[in-house]
């Protein structure tokens, strides 16, 4: 496959992604994933689990995270395509509010999609941990996953 092909895959798997969480349509969505794919936070925080690995993680996490938060508005997508055609970054905002505490989730987010043979290979994405534990107060640990040892 040419480097235009597969960067065509990329960018239309990555609109799979959203389109397919947004819907919440996991039966798909977790097709979207490599079975041995890895979703990454780098920036989280002590206390906070920083690595899923396989589909059956990634979709308990997604499913739990997105349970807590009440998306009323998404802002500013862009989509940043690579060098490299299997990898692309996604930068945009939500507008919203955790669920527990009622308290505002506004959130900027910026996520690394890395793709193999058309499946999300490695995930990281990059967002303010401040933003979570003021929205969720004490509980803001427990509201995204504890954490793992050697994570």
């Amino acid at each position: 496959m040419d480097d235009e092909a597969a960067r065509g895959r990329t960018l239309k798997l990555i609109g799979a992604y959203q389109t397919l969480m947004g819907q919440r349509r996991w039966d798909e969505w977790t097709q979207l994933w490599a079975e041995d794919a890895v979703l990454e936070f780098p920036f989280a925080p002590k206390g906070r689990r920083s690595v899923y690995r396989g589909r059956a993680e990634i979709l308990a996490y997604m499913q739990a995270a997105l349970g807590r938060i009440a998306i009323d508005a998404t802002d500013g997508l862009r989509v940043f395509p690579m060098l490299d055609p299997e990898i692309a970054a996604v930068e945009f905002a939500v507008r919203g509010r955790a669920t527990t505490t009622g308290r505002p989730y506004n959130q900027r987010y910026l996520i690394i999609f890395e793709t193999t043979d058309g499946k999300i290979r490695h995930y990281r994405e990059y967002w303010n941990p401040l933003v979570s534990m003021d929205a969720f107060g004490e509980g803001w640990a427990a509201a995204f996953g504890s954490p793992e040892a050697g994570e």
